[in-house]
């Protein structure tokens, strides 16, 4: 498999998972299981997104680097600690429809401002379209 499309099949896993981990707890959430089980979830949510990346990236014929595998546990714990601390929001009963959009809307805000701080990337206008797309959903989806 080429490099783009191995880089596509990772994004769609990137996708998924990041996507799954904020429904379940909402799933949880409603269903009062946060207290319970929440260290439990995030163990399993975590390690088994991170079994299943590293599945699919060595399926593909690659190999770890450790500079990449540096940057994939600092991006993890990050998403660890984002997750962890909206799980303990949703557990002091404050709103999905407060906590998901903060949620969601900070790490957009950070991506963003990452780039152009650190990297020094131009924002181009399918760039500028994708955040207003983002700041746009979360509107609605606070709206719900």
């Amino acid at each position: 498999m080429n490099h783009s499309g191995q880089w596509i099949r990772l994004m769609l896993v990137a996708y998924v998972m990041n996507g799954l981990g904020p429904f379940g707890l909402k799933v949880m959430a409603e269903m009062g299981l946060l207290q319970q089980y929440h260290f439990q979830y995030l163990l399993w949510w975590y390690g088994g997104s991170g079994l299943l990346s590293a599945a699919i990236f060595l399926a593909g014929g690659s190999r770890f680097a450790m500079r990449e595998l540096a940057i994939a546990f600092g991006i993890g714990a990050a998403s660890f600690g984002g997750q962890l601390f909206s799980l303990l929001a949703l557990e002091r009963n404050v709103p999905g429809y407060i906590v998901f959009p903060i949620t969601t809307g900070g790490n957009l805000f950070v991506v963003a401002a990452a780039g152009v701080v650190l990297y020094k990337e131009r924002i181009g206008r399918y760039g500028i379209a994708g955040i207003a797309v983002g700041v746009l959903s979360l509107v609605l989806l606070s709206l719900g």
